[in-house]
């Protein structure tokens, strides 16, 4: 028998073989070890892990939820704000494997997933079902997103691995499709992070030392660009988050990590509002037609 407690939906076992409610993989279903690498936020070279675990199985996920959230991405919770709105409309906008839809819908937000082709949805989809929570998940091919104007209270917005830039022209359909006063979580790759500062200081590293790729493959920003993109947003707050002491010269790793985390992190979390003076306009004119009509 099936249930629905608001959007955590229950299931029980079929003895005669497992739920239907679980979508099946493609047949030929994503390389593992990269997703993987993305959701932990590891250099795409990274190859240890636990190998005993079936991909794509119960405890394969549950690893990577577990993981994502522990050590260097313990920063990643109150960043995202899982537990700050409760019963809200969110839209996630580049999914991973559905980890972070999972921890917003565990703390009672309503999900809606925009995953383009390459994001997987169907393993966002099979995530989500084997936990018994339900969220719709749309297949995008990018802005401009199939959602009405003012939907959702908050826009999270992961372009760690973004095929390219942010535009305004995105930007302004991020803005169109937040509420009045609704709230944009966006995760960039960092600029000026500690990579670029080890090319910079130590120029000769390459004949002694070969540091790890980055671990996000989107183009890299800088506080002052992100504001120029979002500008129609108010009260930008950006925060320099994720570092390893791997990715360290030796030399450095003595340093406090909480401290080199904040200077050279390699992820800028980005936070903006959209202003509320924006729904005047569309109140103005609905009462100028109900005036019209009377």
């Amino acid at each position: 028998m099936n249930g629905t407690i608001k959007n955590l939906r229950l299931f029980t076992a079929d003895p005669a073989g497992p739920s239907a409610e679980v979508p099946a993989l493609p047949a030929l279903p994503p390389e593992p070890t990269a997703l993987a690498n993305r959701e932990l936020l590891r250099p795409p070279t990274y190859g240890r892990g636990h190998h005993h675990l079936e991909p794509y199985s119960a405890a394969w996920f549950d690893e990577l939820g577990r993981k994502r959230y522990a050590r260097h991405g313990r920063w990643l919770p109150a960043a995202l704000e899982f537990g700050r709105h409760p019963g809200e409309s969110i839209l996630l906008i580049g999914p991973g494997v559905g980890c972070d839809a999972a921890r917003y819908l565990e703390h009672g937000c309503e999900v809606t997933v925009a995953a383009t082709a390459a994001d997987h949805p169907d393993v966002v989809r099979t995530n989500l079902a084997r936990r018994g929570l339900a969220a719709d998940v749309v297949t995008v091919a990018g802005p401009p997103y199939p959602f009405p104007a003012g939907t959702f209270d908050v826009v999270v917005l992961n372009a760690l691995h973004a095929p390219g830039p942010v535009t305004p022209a995105a930007a302004d359909e991020i803005g169109r499709v937040l509420k009045a006063g609704g709230k944009l979580i966006g995760l960039f790759p960092a600029r000026l992070d500690a990579g670029y500062w080890q090319d910079l200081l130590l120029p000769l590293q390459r004949y002694y030392w070969h540091r790890p790729p980055d671990p996000a493959a989107g183009p890299k920003t800088t506080r002052k660009e992100l504001a120029g993109v979002f500008a129609r947003f108010g009260d930008h707050r950006v925060r320099k988050r994720h570092l390893r002491r791997s990715e360290l010269p030796h030399p450095w790793r003595v340093l406090p990590l909480a401290v080199l985390e904040r200077l050279v992190g390699r992820v800028l979390v980005f936070k903006a509002f959209k202003p509320l003076h924006t729904a005047r306009p569309a109140a103005a004119g609905a009462r100028t037609h109900d005036q019209l009509a009377a």
